[in-house]
């Protein structure tokens, strides 16, 4: 093993997480969990896990499920739309495949909702493959490690296979679920994105970036700014349209096929809502609508009826 796996896997076996979704290979538990933890605290989705696995214990169960109620079952995890991917994922499987997920990456990126990074995680931890699965976590303990400095800009083309290819090369035989694992407590925990802690880190005698960042924080350190999002304010704060969004589907979850004034309905989704607020309103239901999330339909165009897409 190379030196950065070994010591890796030796603060992991002392540090780890306990987390429902590393007490099992299933595939299908393995395939859930991922979708779940996409942009989402880990925290927040052990709260769900369980509950969500009560509900539809196997993969054909999540597939003979409606749409509306895998969305409603994922209420508290925010990105609805994963639902639906998640959905369109296990159908896909079970329809065409007979219920059994893919091991290997070529295959996994084929269906819904898979890209590189989930290809290699399924293949990585359920299947314990050599399969790289590089996330924000990963990218940036390798570029520090190696470089000795945080990514400054998105990657191209060819550094990013150079990348993927370093963390193959690193990979302990037989150990891809762990080293992976480890990886990502090591991120979260160690190698945090702001302030990490290089003075007590196992690999500080082989780490590039150590030195540098006792010396010079302020110029190995980079924090990519985060992407303006769209929104608008409320009582005097900026609110992402994707809150607002998130409070629509949570309003339908409780209040499906019921008629409710557009006066009712927008001071629940917005707290300082006022009729110069309703075509915003409007065209975010028509944003829902569209992700096949939720339909809605107005009365006398004065009321609105929200329901889930079939």
């Amino acid at each position: 093993m190379s030196i950065l796996s070994t010591a890796l896997l030796e603060w992991y076996s002392v540090n780890k997480r306990d987390l429902p979704w590393r007490r099992t290979t299933d595939p299908y538990h393995v395939v859930v969990s991922e979708f779940m933890l996409q942009q989402t605290q880990v925290s927040r989705v052990v709260e769900k896990y369980h509950e969500f696995f009560l509900l539809f214990p196997t993969i054909q169960s999540l597939a003979a499920a409606s749409p509306a109620e895998v969305i409603k079952a994922w209420s508290g995890l925010g990105y609805n739309r994963r639902a639906l991917l998640l959905h369109r994922f296990v159908r896909e499987v079970v329809e065409k495949r007979g219920g059994v997920i893919p091991s290997v990456p070529e295959e996994l990126i084929l269906l819904p909702g898979v890209g590189s990074y989930m290809a290699g995680s399924i293949a990585s931890f359920a299947f314990n493959l050599p399969e790289p699965a590089v996330d924000v976590n990963v990218r940036r303990i390798f570029y520090r490690y190696v470089h000795g400095k945080d990514q400054g800009k998105p990657l191209g083309r060819k550094e990013e296979e150079q990348l993927w290819t370093l963390v193959r090369g690193n990979i302990p035989k037989l150990k891809s679920s762990d080293f992976h694992n480890a990886l990502m407590d090591f991120g979260s925990l160690v190698c945090t994105r702001d302030s990490p802690s290089c003075a007590s880190c196992p690999l500080r005698s082989s780490c590039s970036f150590v030195s540098l960042y006792e010396a010079q924080k302020e110029k190995v350190l980079y924090v990519m700014e985060k992407r303006q999002e769209k929104g608008m304010m409320e009582n005097g704060k900026f609110v992402p349209n994707r809150i607002f969004r998130g409070r629509i589907v949570e309003f339908a979850r409780q209040n499906e096929h019921r008629s409710f004034s557009f006066a009712v309905f927008g001071k629940v989704i917005k707290k300082d809502y006022t009729n110069c607020d309703r075509e915003w309103l409007l065209l975010l239901c028509k944003t829902l609508q569209e992700d096949h999330l939720l339909t809605f339909s107005l009365e006398n165009n004065d009321s609105i009826i929200l329901r889930f897409s079939p």
